[in-house]
């Protein structure tokens, strides 16, 4: 029993981290993969972002790695 309970929250660690956002950004232009949010977003952070993790939300995104706020302007929604 406990071995199955350690691997339902393994995998739900796993797959939660493997899902997370990713973005590409320059000069205020950004792409997302696996966003639940939008596609692309033109934003108020003008630095390159190449492949770093995001969480994403309606109105901003946050960069995981430096904890950064980027407002979104205009987004193209995701299917």
């Amino acid at each position: 029993m406990k071995k199955i309970i350690i691997l339902q929250f393994l995998s739900i660690f796993i797959f939660t981290n493997l899902l997370a956002a990713v973005a590409n950004c320059n000069g205020g232009n950004c792409k997302f993969d696996f966003s639940n949010h939008y596609k692309s977003a033109q934003t108020n952070c003008f630095q390159i972002i190449n492949y770093e993790e995001v969480e994403t939300n309606y109105l901003y995104f946050t960069i995981v790695k430096t904890n950064e706020k980027c407002e979104v302007f205009n987004t193209v929604n995701s299917d």
